[in-house]
């Protein structure tokens, strides 16, 4: 398998590869522990790689597992999630027809209805700084979908392209659009992700809040669409921050 380089020079100045991992995120935060404050991690596979609420990411040779970590503001670690979930767009768009795709609040990229990518965000802090752990897995080739538990069918890159794509390939893609959006501004950032999400409004949802299921339909994004108001079937309004639900799933 080639082995991946990043384009140089990049803002994370440090790579590291590995041939395999539990966890390209743990492997960043374990830099970060040791005093590193910049860099992207790489694997081939991972043994227990996972999303939000610990949801397992099936991580088998053939497709991209990365995280890049540095020194953020507050500020700054609070917008990781909508940049993440943008370069991602990005990155899948310059080999997929951009059509079939569409970002999930908040930071999913379905192709087709199907999940072909998950995001991770991750803070931390190291004395007097916070860290902010960017962790990205996208699909390249077609995993087993029986390893897949969660209610998203996942799908590949080569799936909806038709098309053989490197990883090599996708991996510079995704460091081009990971860096032009944190140095995007704000006003940017939102208002493409705003775009991006503004399908689903008025969509019907469940989602899953500790250990309730519930239903309701979307009326609105608030605070800078960092959180997502949803109108229950009984009439109340709630609004919901990433960290709340553990699943959400789109009729």
């Amino acid at each position: 398998m080639r082995r991946l380089s990043p384009p140089a020079p990049n803002r994370w100045r440090n790579f590291y590869h590995f041939v395999e991992t539990d966890s390209t995120n743990e492997e960043a935060i374990r830099f970060i522990e040791r005093g590193v404050t910049s860099g992207i991690v790489a694997a081939d596979r991972q043994t227990t790689g996972h999303g939000r609420a610990g949801k397992i990411w099936h991580s088998p040779e053939g497709n991209l597992y990365v995280s890049f970590f540095e020194r953020t503001t507050a500020e700054q670690a609070l917008d990781r999630a909508k940049i993440a979930g943008l370069a991602a767009f990005d990155t899948v768009a310059a080999f997929a027809d951009p059509s079939l795709l569409r970002l999930k609040w908040p930071n999913d990229l379905l192709a087709d209805g199907k999940k072909l990518c998950g995001v991770l965000i991750q803070h931390l802090t190291r004395g007097k700084d916070l860290f902010t752990v960017t962790g990205i897995g996208i699909n390249i080739e077609t995993p087993d979908k029986r390893a897949f538990p969660w209610r998203w069918e996942p799908t590949s890159l080569d799936e909806v392209s038709g098309i053989s794509i490197t990883r090599v390939a996708v991996f510079r893609e995704l460091v081009a659009a990971l860096t032009k959006w944190i140095e995007a501004s704000p006003e940017a950032v939102d208002a493409a992700y705003a775009a991006h999400v503004s399908w689903m409004l008025n969509a019907r949802i469940s989602w899953t809040a500790g250990e309730k299921d519930l239903d309701g339909t979307i009326v609105r994004f608030n605070d800078r669409s960092r959180r997502l108001v949803v109108r229950t079937d009984k009439g109340d309004e709630e609004e919901l921050a990433a960290g709340d639900i553990s699943s959400i799933l789109i009729s």
